[in-house]
């Protein structure tokens, strides 16, 4: 199931997608004490992570039972000013009570990506205590998408698209040659929600190829997000929705 909602600007969408994380967590944590989110990085999310780190969502949410991850990041530093864990550090994980243990991030200082994606494979069965063969089901997963119609760190014509007995994989950009890690899309096939955040004029016409154009997912690789079961949200600042006729 999908619903897209069409927000005026990125203040309209933190609140709307503050309130709709909120709303998950404490679902998760009533019904299994736990609640498991994977984080998405860029420069859309930011405001969003700011707002669930404001007083309102500090007192409302049950931090100490949440758990997050990172559905890519690229091969820098976790300090450096392009690592997705620092950005979301910045504006949420350091700013509210998660037991430092619950952040699962990405050891991208190390290397060797394919090293670095096996690791977070290990991780991922350990936490999500997994037999062999089987994937974790998160509670909730960030998603965005890229000018170019990528989503996570999945892109166009990239060897990752064809990744499907892996958790996560290193992928090469073909464009820059450099190296990202990322969730692979059985991962994100088997998430029980998923919330798209999608801003910016540069985003139209990709947007509009993945949500009405024909099939073409070694073009626009988001198209492959198709979920076993489990809700989308996509929240779409006005001017990215421009191309929609839906």
């Amino acid at each position: 199931m999908s619903e897209r909602t069409i927000v005026s600007d990125l203040d309209e969408m933190s609140l709307r997608g503050a309130n709709h994380v909120a709303e998950i967590i404490e679902r998760a944590v009533k019904e299994r004490k736990k609640c498991m989110i994977a984080l998405s990085g860029g420069n859309t999310p930011r405001k969003l992570y700011e707002r669930l780190a404001s007083e309102e969502f500090v007192s409302r949410i049950p931090w100490e039972s949440t758990y997050w991850f990172f559905g890519d990041e690229r091969h820098v530093p976790p300090d450096h000013d392009d690592s997705n864990y620092k950005m979301a550090s910045d504006s949420l994980l350091s700013n509210v009570p998660i037991p430092p243990g619950n952040i699962h991030r990405i050891m991208t200082e190390k290397p060797d990506p394919p090293t670095i994606a096996a690791s977070y494979e290990l991780t991922l069965m350990k936490v999500f205590n997994l037999a062999p063969g089987e994937l974790p089901v998160f509670d909730l997963m960030f998603l965005g998408i890229g000018a170019d119609g990528h989503t996570a760190s999945l892109f166009p014509h990239s060897e990752a698209l064809q990744v499907t007995a892996r958790m996560a994989t290193a992928n090469k950009i073909p464009e820059t040659e450099n190296w990202r890690i990322t969730m692979t899309f059985p991962v994100i096939n088997e998430a029980k929600q998923l919330l798209f955040l999608v801003a910016g004029e540069d985003k139209a016409e990709a947007l509009r190829q993945i949500l009405e154009g024909p099939s073409n997912p070694k073009a626009f690789p988001a198209q492959l997000v198709r979920q076993k079961r489990g809700f989308q949200l996509w929240l779409i600042e006005k001017s990215a929705a421009a191309l929609l006729t839906q």
